[in-house]
């Protein structure tokens, strides 16, 4: 971006896309890692929806969205609002494999969130949290 660009939601979803990608690749090289290689399937399945129309973003193993671009990136700013819902992943299938997690609410912080839906399907989790977001907000 040259001199006086603006931080673009579709800027935003580009940079999600490529830091899930790499992440999965890290995730893949690393066998005791809890996380499982599907944040970019995720992205993917969440870019396809409703969501795309806010801002994405990932800390570790979670996937939530803001108004705005968050602090840390171009063009951040400090008072974007975090919607009140966000989709988890962990190894958590009777076999060890992926389980997406759908919540209502702010992980971390009070009041605790309330756990919605439980997929091995992102696509599944990306609409129900569409549903979420649309009905609490």
């Amino acid at each position: 971006m040259g001199d006086g660009a603006r931080w673009s939601l579709e800027d935003d979803w580009e940079w999600q896309v490529q830091c899930a990608r790499a992440n999965d690749a890290w995730v893949r090289s690393t066998a005791a890692s809890w996380v499982p290689p599907v944040e970019e399937e995720l992205v993917l399945a969440a870019r396809a929806t409703a969501l795309s129309q806010w801002y994405p973003s990932t800390s570790h193993n979670y996937f939530r969205f803001s108004d705005g671009p968050p602090p840390w990136a171009p063009s951040g700013r400090d008072d974007v609002r975090y919607l009140p819902g966000c989709i988890s992943f962990a190894k958590e299938g009777v076999d060890g494999s992926a389980v997406f997690l759908v919540w209502s609410g702010h992980l971390l912080l009070s009041p605790d969130p309330v756990l919605v839906l439980a997929t091995p399907d992102a696509v599944v989790a990306a609409e129900a949290l569409v549903e979420v977001l649309t009905t609490d907000s």
